[in-house]
């Protein structure tokens, strides 16, 4: 006689599948922004704005790679139930974010003295990876600070993408990408919550809090972004960083 798999093993199944999914899709995304700078720099052509690639920037980008492997690799562990070995890269993965939050605004802050080179007013523009990286610092901390709940914290570690993804996807060489900037690499990482959504919705009938509360406050953030990265308040916080980072 076959065995009917329960609800909650067919529900889990899936769970696998698209967590796996969706790992997979923000590494291929991080690579395929950053593959000209970064990863295969040695035999592709740099888009004009790329500024030198040196330790600082060499350290955040490898930490940044860690992260994204952890992306990947953690759904992996879950689905073939590798559970202590899951924790463990879990603690590490706490010192990578917290290495990527300091490289990040460090690098942001430096970069304001080299000029941003080719994005405008770089006091201006410093907005975007601020915002950004503290974004990605406050979900990461509440994915840390529900480990223990195991729908909480998968979900809000797919939320803390849609902050780390920016960078990459404005890096993308499609027409449609570079057409629509700077609309799409602020808001097209927010397709994560998007899946989310209609994922919770389709498996669970309901979508989970992370993506109705947290989700509308990421985009919020990146609202309020757009909103004071034009005024001289943030002008001259921004000048302030840059002096101290020269």
């Amino acid at each position: 006689m076959a065995t009917i798999a329960s609800p909650a093993a067919t529900r889990t199944s899936r769970d696998r599948i698209f967590y796996t999914g969706v790992g997979l899709a923000v590494a291929a995304t991080a690579f395929w922004g950053f593959a000209p700078s970064f990863y295969l720099s040695h035999w592709l052509t740099a888009p004009p704005t790329t500024p030198p690639i040196g330790l600082l920037l060499a350290l955040h980008g490898t930490v940044f790679s860690a992260w994204v492997t952890l992306m990947v690799v953690q759904p992996l562990l879950i689905a073939r139930r590798q559970i202590p070995i899951h924790r463990t890269l879990g603690l590490a993965g706490i010192g990578i974010a917290i290495a990527m939050v300091v490289l990040g605004n460090l690098a942001a802050a430096v970069a304001m003295n080299i000029g941003f080179r080719g994005l405008g007013d770089p006091l201006v523009f410093y907005a975007v990876p601020f915002f950004a990286i503290n974004s990605f610092a406050v979900t990461v901390f509440l994915a840390f600070r529900w480990r223990h709940y195991a729908e909480t914290h998968k979900r809000l570690i797919l939320l803390a993408n849609c902050s780390l993804l920016g960078a990459a996807v404005a890096r993308i060489p499609l027409g449609v990408v570079q057409a629509g900037a700077p609309f799409t690499f602020i808001f097209g990482p927010d397709l994560i919550i998007l899946a989310g959504v209609l994922y919770d919705w389709r498996t669970r009938g309901r979508v989970h809090r992370v993506w109705s509360r947290g989700g509308p406050l990421v985009v919020a953030s990146q609202l309020l972004m757009m909103a004071v990265m034009g005024t001289s308040a943030w002008h001259g916080f921004a000048a302030a960083v840059a002096a101290l980072a020269r």
